[in-house]
């Protein structure tokens, strides 16, 4: 009786923990979905459609550090790197959970040369990120800033 207590334990346990973890992990998908618009527009060339897709969309949800980024990503391809820069701080400021918001305000620091900002930046995408494939790439960029300082 003992036994059938704990597997229906934890399958309970194991119900909710799957149920408090699924809002967060479709909350990224829907930024995949509402942002898609714009990055199809950043990828054929129209770059100032797809600023002003991601302007409405960051006015609409200010609080978003994926519409942030994605804004200061078209920025950057259109040549405004110092809107962009802006965009990916607004990005870390407004959900500082959200790590490409610290890699790309990362990149837009080591490339002005601001290596101690740019690493602070770079540690914490580490520690938000699960992207493995790009830890080692950031970890040496890292690395470089730290002997840049």
């Amino acid at each position: 009786m003992r036994n059938v207590t704990q597997v229906a334990l934890i399958a309970v346990l194991m119900l909710g923990l799957r149920l408090a973890v699924q809002p967060v992990m479709s909350k990224a998908s829907d930024w995949d979905k509402k942002l898609e618009k714009g990055y199809y527009e950043l990828s054929i060339g129209n770059v100032e459609r797809a600023i002003r897709f991601f302007q409405e969309k960051v006015k609409a949800h200010p609080d978003s550090g994926a519409c942030h980024t994605a804004l200061g990503l078209a920025l950057k391809k259109h040549g405004r790197l110092q809107e962009a820069k802006a965009e990916f701080a607004a990005a870390t400021a407004a959900e500082p959970g959200f790590a490409n918001g610290f890699y790309e305000l990362g990149s837009m620091q080591e490339g002005d040369k601001e290596y101690a900002a740019a690493a602070q930046s770079f540690e914490r995408f580490l520690k938000l990120s699960g992207d493995t494939n790009r830890k080692a790439v950031v970890g040496e960029r890292l690395r470089f800033c730290k002997e840049h300082m």
